[in-house]
């Protein structure tokens, strides 16, 4: 099965763009009396054992993006310049450190005003803490899937050459037909307002039959309809 150029990630033998980054699987000439290979990853992509720069969360090799936060893989951020100090010529005087003015004998400095605790309000009824409370429902079989007690979940497909498993997998629905991808939607709670977010999938995320901008969290609705490539599911959420 090919490898993605640009992040690693394996593919269907018979897929033309990688379903993680969405790269053009270009083919290139293999070992001799070998088929077609295509360009390895690239050699600054997740390794084994790496962690994150951004969030230190541990990421899949050869994984181009925090599968957590989304920052890039393929660079580690620059290291800041620290300050050149130098020294006074030789035989000259240091300068002399400076003490505040001595305050006269009996006098007390006068207090600051008190810093202001404040108590966060509890949050109002109806609100969610987990998503527990939702399913989704896969059409047209109105197979139930519910949502588990967590405060976000990946929805996609499993990849056991690369070890991952998303926490609602699609497979057993048809996904890889469907173009489904192995990180394609994210549900998570949003000020205890479950929300969707496109995991920068290749076939798209659509709500109520709108495409989602990438890495851009839209509020949900109960009854809302959404479709993953060809899968389409409607949200239940109680309230």
């Amino acid at each position: 099965m090919p490898f993605c150029p640009q992040c690693g990630a394996e593919n269907p033998s018979s897929a033309s763009y990688c379903d993680q980054c969405g790269a053009t699987l270009i083919p290139v000439a293999g070992p001799a009396g070998g088929g077609n290979e295509v360009a390895a990853a690239p050699a600054n992509a997740g390794a084994a054992g790496a962690k994150c720069p951004q969030c230190g969360m541990a990421v899949i090799p050869g994984e181009a993006f925090c599968d957590n936060c989304g920052a890039s893989l393929l660079s580690s951020p620059p290291v800041a310049n620290l300050p050149v100090t130098s020294s006074p010529p030789f035989g000259s005087t240091p300068p002399q450190p400076q003490y505040p003015a001595p305050q006269p004998v009996g006098s007390v400095p006068s207090p600051g005003p008190l810093p202001i605790t404040q108590t966060a309000p509890p949050p109002p009824s109806g609100t969610h803490t987990t998503l527990a409370a939702g399913q989704l429902i896969i059409l047209p079989e109105n197979t139930t899937i519910s949502l588990p007690a967590a405060l976000q979940v990946t929805i996609g497909r499993a990849d056991p050459a690369s070890s991952f498993y998303p926490e609602i997998d699609l497979t057993p629905y048809g996904a890889l037909e469907k173009g489904v991808g192995r990180r394609h939607l994210r549900l998570f709670l949003l000020n205890s307002q479950l929300s969707a977010e496109d995991l920068d999938s290749t076939n798209g995320s659509f709500l109520n039959g709108i495409r989602l901008a990438p890495r851009a969290p839209q509020p949900l609705q109960n009854g809302d309809e959404l479709r993953l490539g060809t899968m389409t599911m409607t949200v239940r959420v109680q309230s």
